[in-house]
């Protein structure tokens, strides 16, 4: 790559994820309603869930597909489920996660494909939870079996029995404090799946990058929450809001720009 920068080598790494991310995206959504109807997420074709019909190559393009189709499924003319939005934070995502990994200079492919794997589970599940409001064990049961290996993995590369037990400490403590909120709620306040997700953010992130995700998640799902209580939109009282999707917002962020946030507080408040 003789004269290529390394930010051309980073645009074009992002290009490239991000390419892939639509496609990974679009398995997303499939994804998740195959789960909820109890269908292997794995094998078979994709169907129109209102009609039944099998669904062609020129169905399921990305993005593309649902605006050629204004939205509506070619054969009932039914409503598409399936949000294109998500197809396009799964690209953004994807580049991201490629960019920022090439920038930082310590461009390690297995780490980034296992995170890209954590990723899409992750988005998943906040699919998963905005839609139906829980975050299933088909999911994150293996998601806390990838994190785990990927724990294990940085801390074997990095040489650090330290950088491992911090992971561990990191997803005890968030699991716990989030299974002590549940205890103390009795379930009204949170669900299982949140204590499992926050386990699960300890053993990807560590305990900084925990911290910084849990924060994150916590102030933007304050002002969402007020927002919706101001506009008469929903109540307290009356309907909950999924915190999974803040919860895998802030996973994201923390992961891909933890330090750099960790980094800018210090700088501002002169520490």
């Amino acid at each position: 790559m003789l004269g290529v920068t390394e930010q051309t080598v980073a645009v074009w790494y992002a290009l490239s994820a991000a390419l892939m991310g639509l496609v990974f995206g679009s398995a997303i959504n499939a994804m998740v309603w195959r789960i909820y109807v109890g269908r292997s997420w794995a094998k078979g074709r994709s169907v129109c869930p209102d009609c039944g019909h099998v669904l062609g190559v020129a169905d399921l393009v990305p993005v593309l597909s649902w605006l050629a189709l204004g939205g509506k499924c070619r054969y009932c003319k039914a409503p598409i489920k399936d949000h294109p939005v998500v197809e396009l934070v799964t690209g953004v995502a994807f580049g991201l996660s490629a960019y920022v990994t090439v920038m930082a200079g310590d461009f390690d492919l297995v780490k980034l494909g296992f995170w890209l794997v954590m990723l899409v589970m992750l988005l998943v599940l906040a699919v998963y939870d905005v839609r139906w409001m829980i975050l299933p064990d088909k999911i994150m049961l293996p998601l806390m079996a990838v994190a785990a290996v990927y724990a294990l993995v940085s801390a074997a590369e990095a040489r650090s029995l330290v950088a491992l037990a911090g992971m561990l400490a990191a997803a005890v403590v968030a699991g716990g404090g989030f299974y002590l909120i549940v205890w103390l709620s009795r379930g009204r306040a949170m669900g299982g799946g949140d204590i499992k997700l926050a386990f699960t953010m300890g053993l990807i992130l560590g305990p900084t990058g925990t911290a910084v995700a849990m924060l994150l998640a916590v102030w933007v799902a304050a002002v969402v929450g007020v927002a919706m209580v101001a506009a008469r939109k929903r109540g307290f009282r009356n309907q909950r809001i999924p915190f999974g999707p803040f919860l895998v917002g802030g996973t994201v962020v923390a992961f891909l720009y933890g330090q750099t946030l960790v980094d800018w507080y210090l700088r501002v408040n002169g520490l």
